[in-house]
């Protein structure tokens, strides 16, 4: 699945909601909106397979082996 790109957010910096646009969608939405607060959201990084093995290991416990 796509990540969330950008997000509408209020005054008090709380998102309101979140999209999936490109940076052309973001400019023409910001141009054609300038009172509504738009930010980039952060991408978050891919699990890699130690990660996982960790995670799985942390979840099952020694049980498995």
């Amino acid at each position: 699945m796509i990540p969330f790109s950008y997000a509408i957010v209020d005054d008090e910096g709380e998102v309101i909601r979140k999209y999936r646009w490109s940076v052309k969608e973001a400019k023409w939405f910001t141009e054609k909106n300038p009172d509504v607060k738009v930010i980039k959201l952060d991408k978050e990084p891919k699990p890699t397979q130690p990660q996982i093995q960790q995670e799985l290991f942390n979840l099952v416990g020694g049980a498995l082996y």
